[in-house]
């Protein structure tokens, strides 16, 4: 069988992918359309961005302070152990410290008192900088809770508390999968973070705002798998895992992609990403670490290679070999170990002489290559080597290769244009949406449907974030459903 025949009567038995089309085609037809992102009332924010510490540095906050023009920039106070310290320092430390991310605590100090966005703030607004002990019913004045006065305090206790909240839930009203009652509408929490956020502010309104505010700063545009550059800047980023990771030099970036990959986005866009591991070293590099070992690099992992005798069995050349530190590959998951017996480790194209058929082989396995459009897109600058289909059969049958992150896919018969991300294919709702995203019509390669419908379906790209939605006039326990 020849497995790059273009072959359009096999998109009809993808059914799921042809509904989808179906019913995505008037948005992508309409230039005004799109898709927004609602208030859920039962998940104001997922587990994965509230308890994310890591999300960003204490450099990071005092940059995101800087940018928005806050007050807080330059302010300090003095910690509930008497040291003066900068607010972007007692704003990080007590997230952390807390298992928090610093955004939660950030979003929470606009919501409670403007302290990010108000030029003109009050000593009132420093003073009760998170709404910590405060209540409608309560006095500032009152001795117990005059005592969490005071801006470092305030947001030590706002971050403590939102940790308690879940390691005591028993002792809340607010809890995950457990129903009650909000504005005398009974509702569930679906997560930990959404019922810590009612056991702080238990209304609708609050927690809409909290939501508001995240979208507008914290929102994710750009997808998984896209490769960004800001304009004017030379660094070039991976989006992976909703964080920006930069490639370490020119010759990294062009070990896994190319040139046209790279989109061009406005100053500032990258910002509200949290930085993680750099991308260090070209795809297959051979790196020795001081204590002679050597491992061989594939995408984020390493392989280990026990011996010489393995390393020339297997056929590398010991010039390609590359000196690291131990610290560059401590970072890395180890994917397996190197043995003389491990066939073709980095890869290798080979088209069977007899039938046309083109495989991905590797460590083994040969995974087909089913449209002529995956080799292009996936191996630019590779050609396959013909071989006897005898050769290929000592390679056991794997799944088919797939298109990579961050390709534009389409198929003949329908205008939705999809990326794949996390490899999953997500439509691009809107032509705003392809066109914000900084997307080039011309980058587009059609799929005859074989390989697209076999990644997973994901969440429609959308434009930006719905921030400027108001609070739903009415809420009834039918609308949470």
């Amino acid at each position: 069988m020849n497995f790059l025949t273009f072959n359009h009567s096999k998109l009809i038995r993808h059914s799921k992918l042809v509904i989808l089309n179906f019913l995505l085609i008037l948005l992508i037809l309409s230039p005004s359309a799109t898709w927004g992102i609602s208030f859920n009332p039962e998940e104001v924010i997922s587990d994965a961005d509230f308890f994310r510490p890591s999300d960003m540095t204490r450099d990071e906050v005092q940059k995101f302070l800087e940018q928005k023009k806050s007050t807080l920039a330059a302010y300090t106070a003095f910690d509930s152990t008497g040291r003066k310290r900068s607010a972007s320092d007692i704003i990080w430390s007590a997230a952390t410290a807390n298992g928090l991310n610093p955004k939660v605590v950030l979003v929470l100090l606009q919501k409670e008192q403007s302290l990010i966005e108000n030029p003109n703030p009050s000593q009132y607004s420093y003073d009760w900088a998170t709404g910590y002990a405060r209540c409608d019913s309560c006095s500032p004045d009152s001795p117990t809770v005059a005592a969490y006065k005071g801006f470092a305090l305030q947001v030590e206790k706002a971050a403590w508390r939102s940790n308690y909240y879940i390691t005591n839930a028993r002792d809340f009203t607010y809890r995950k999968g457990v129903e009650s009652i909000v504005d005398g509408i009974r509702m569930i929490p679906r997560n930990d973070a959404t019922a810590a956020l009612y056991n702080y502010t238990p209304h609708f309104r609050g927690n809409f705002s909290f939501w508001k505010l995240w979208q507008r700063y914290f929102g994710k545009m750009y997808p998984d798998g896209m490769v960004l550059k800001e304009e004017g800047e030379h660094d070039i980023w991976l989006i992976q895992q909703g964080r920006k990771r930069k490639f370490a030099s020119m010759g990294v970036f062009l070990s896994r992609y190319q040139e046209k990959d790279v989109v061009q986005v406005r100053p500032g866009d990258l910002a509200t990403y949290g930085e993680g591991p750099p991308i260090r070293f070209p795809r297959y590099s051979l790196l020795q670490v001081p204590t002679g070992g050597v491992y061989l690099i594939v995408d984020d992992g390493k392989y280990a290679i026990p011996s010489k005798e393995i390393f020339k069995a297997i056929g590398f050349n010991p010039d390609e070999i590359m000196p690291a530190g131990a610290d560059d590959v401590a970072d890395l998951p180890t994917i397996g170990l190197l043995s003389s017996d491990t066939h073709s480790p980095i890869g290798e194209l080979l088209q069977d002489k007899k039938t046309g058929g083109v495989f991905y082989v590797t460590l083994g396995n040969k995974h087909p290559i089913l449209e002529r459009v995956v080799l292009r897109t996936n191996f630019p600058y590779e050609k396959p080597r013909p071989v006897d289909s005898a050769l290929l059969g000592q390679y056991a049958l794997a799944d088919p290769v797939l298109f990579a992150d961050g390709t534009l896919v389409k198929t003949p018969l329908f205008p939705t244009v999809y990326i794949i991300s996390n490899g999953q294919r997500r439509p691009i709702a809107s032509q705003e949406a392809f066109e914000t995203l900084g997307f080039q019509w011309s980058h587009i390669v059609e799929s005859n449907g074989d390989t697209l419908s076999r990644h997973g379906e994901g969440e429609p790209i959308t434009v930006g974030r719905v921030i400027d939605e108001e609070f739903p006039a009415t809420l009834s326990s039918a609308t949470l459903k």
